[in-house]
């Protein structure tokens, strides 16, 4: 509900990011709670739409949202993400 206020008028969780916030996420890690496979189109800023602030989701972008096991595919990135 927070979020869809925000989106109605209210500023995004997006920008209550600042240096601190950044840092911590250098220092402690990140460990988000979601993944998402989307799309490579820059007018979807998944970010945005989701309401998420930094670390809270990890995002794969590709052209297509396909998911292949070939070499260098969004599959590999996944792994990374879950482990």
């Amino acid at each position: 509900k927070d979020g869809l206020q925000r989106c109605k008028g209210e500023p995004t969780a997006t920008r209550f990011t600042n240096d601190k916030m950044r840092q911590e996420l250098v220092d402690l890690g990140q460990a988000p709670h979601t993944a998402i496979i989307g799309c490579a189109d820059s007018r979807a800023p998944l970010e945005t739409i989701f309401d998420a602030l930094p670390g809270d989701i990890f995002v794969l972008r590709n052209a297509g949202n396909t998911c292949t096991h070939a070499e260098g595919s969004v599959l590999g990135s996944l792994e990374f993400c879950v482990a």
